[in-house]
C-alpha cells in the first residue's frame, strides 16, 4: 500500500526564524538601552515597541503560512502599483531623517515603503518570470519589461537617498531573473550598465564618495576621523568578546556606537556573546538558507521555486552584508540584521516572506511512502 507524507511546514525554517526574532528583544534591549536614554527615551519604551513587533511579526508568519501560495501572483501586480505610489508619497508625507526621507510614521511603526518595494519585486518577478517563460529571452517583450520596473523603482529609492537599498533591490531582481532563464547576454548587459550608473550615483554625493574613499584607504582628514569612529567602534566590540563574549547586558561599545542596536547589533551580539555567540547566528542563517533551496528544489512548480529562492537570496544577502559592514570588509552602509534588529517594516515584511515559504513547504512534491500491511 502507498502512501504519501502528510504535509506539514518546513521546522527547520520555522525554528531557525523563532529563534532569531525571539531572542531578538534580548538584544535590542541590551543593545539599545543606554542609547534610548541619551535620546530622551526610557529604554522600557525601546523594548516595548520591539516586543510588539516581534509578536506581529511572529503572528504575520503564522497567517501568511496558512495562504496558498499563488494567491500572490494574483495580487502581485497591485503590489507593485501599491509600492510605486508609496515610493512617490514618502517626498510629500515622509519623515525627514538626516536628510533623508524614507519612512512614513504610521502610530508607533515607521512604515519603509522601499522594504515593501522589495516584498513586491520578490513576487511580482517570480509571478511575471513563470508566465513568461517562453519570451523571456526576447529583450523587447520579455526582459526589457523587468528593468524598468527596476530602473523605476530604483530612481525613486536614488532620490531618497538610499543608494543600498536601491543596490539591495536591483541584485534581487536580476537574482530572480537569473534563476528563472533569462538571457546571460541581456544581465551582463544590465549588470554593466547599471555597475556605470551605481558608480556615478555614488560620486554624486560627497558623503557616499567619502564612505567609498575612506574604506579604500583614500580619505584623509576630519571626513577620515568621522568614518573611522563607527568601524573602530564595531571592531572593538568583536574583538573584546573573544570567546565567549562579556554576557548579557556587559556590552561596553553600545555606549559609543550610534546604530547599536540596528546597523550594528551583530558586534553588539560578539561582545556579549562572543565567538560562539556569533557563530550560533551564523549558523542559524545558513540553516534557513539551506533548508530554503531544499524546498526549491522540491518546488511543485516553477513560479513556487522563484518564490522561495528569490525570498531565500534577499533574506541571506541581507544578512551577508551587515554582517561584513560589522567586521568593515565593506563600505560602512545602512542595512539591518534580518529578524533580529529593531525594526518595524523590515521585520514585518520578512515575516511575510517566511510565511510563504512555509507554505510553499506544505506543498513539496515528496516521494510516496512504502506501507506494509
Amino acid at each position: 500500500m502507498v502512501k504519501t507524507e502528510k504535509a506539514h511546514i518546513d521546522w527547520w525554517i520555522f525554528i531557525s526564524v523563532m529563534i532569531l526574532l525571539l531572542f531578538s528583544i534580548a538584544f535590542v534591549y541590551s543593545a539599545g538601552s543606554y542609547f534610548a536614554t541619551i535620546k530622551g527615551s526610557a529604554p522600557e519604551k525601546l523594548l516595548l515597541n520591539h516586543t510588539l513587533k516581534t509578536i506581529l511579526a511572529i503572528a504575520i508568519i503564522f497567517i501568511t503560512a496558512k495562504v496558498d501560495y499563488h494567491i500572490w501572483s494574483k495580487i502581485s501586480i497591485y503590489l507593485m502599483l501599491a509600492a510605486l505610489i508609496l515610493l512617490v508619497a514618502v517626498f510629500f508625507v515622509g519623515t525627514n531623517v538626516g536628510g533623508a526621507r524614507r519612512w512614513i510614521e504610521i502610530g508607533f511603526l515607521q512604515f519603509q515603503p522601499s522594504e515593501f518595494a522589495k516584498f513586491s519585486i520578490i513576487l511580482h518577478f517570480g509571478t511575471l518570470v513563470t508566465r513568461k517563460q517562453e519570451q523571456i529571452n526576447d529583450l523587447k517583450y520579455g526582459y526589457l519589461p523587468f528593468i524598468l520596473w527596476l530602473m523605476l523603482f530604483g530612481m525613486l529609492i536614488g532620490l531618497q537617498p538610499n543608494f543600498s537599498m536601491l543596490l539591495l533591490i536591483f541584485l534581487i531582481g536580476l537574482i530572480v531573473l537569473f534563476l528563472g532563464n533569462a538571457s546571460i547576454k541581456h544581465l551582463l548587459a544590465t549588470v554593466g550598465f547599471g555597475a556605470l550608473g551605481g558608480f556615478v550615483y555614488a560620486i554624486s554625493s560627497a558623503y557616499r564618495l567619502n564612505r567609498i574613499l575612506f574604506f579604500l584607504g583614500l580619505l584623509k582628514g576630519n571626513a577620515k576621523e568621522r568614518l573611522a569612529y563607527q568601524v573602530d567602534n564595531s571592531l572593538i566590540a568583536l574583538g573584546s568578546g573573544g570567546v565567549i563574549g562579556l554576557g548579557p547586558g556587559g556590552s561596553r561599545q553600545n555606549l559609543l556606537l550610534s546604530e547599536p542596536y540596528t546597523d550594528f547589533i551583530f558586534s553588539i551580539i560578539g561582545e556579549e556573546y562572543g565567538f560562539l555567540g556569533l557563530i550560533a547566528i551564523i549558523g542559524l542563517f545558513l540553516l534557513f538558507f539551506w533548508r530554503c533551496i531544499y524546498i526549491a528544489k522540491r518546488a511543485p512548480d516553477q513560479l513556487a521555486y522563484l518564490y522561495v529562492t528569490g525570498i531565500a537570496f534577499s533574506i541571506f544577502i541581507y544578512f551577508i552584508v551587515n554582517a561584513l559592514v560589522n567586521t568593515a570588509l565593506i563600505p560602512t552602509t545602512g542595512v539591518p540584521l534580518p529578524f533580529v534588529s529593531y525594526g518595524g517594516t523590515a521585520v514585518l515584511f520578512n515575516a511575510a516572506l517566511v510565511g510563504i515559504v512555509l507554505n510553499i513547504s506544505t506543498q513539496i512534491k515528496n516521494k510516496p511512502q512504502e506501507k506494509t500491511s
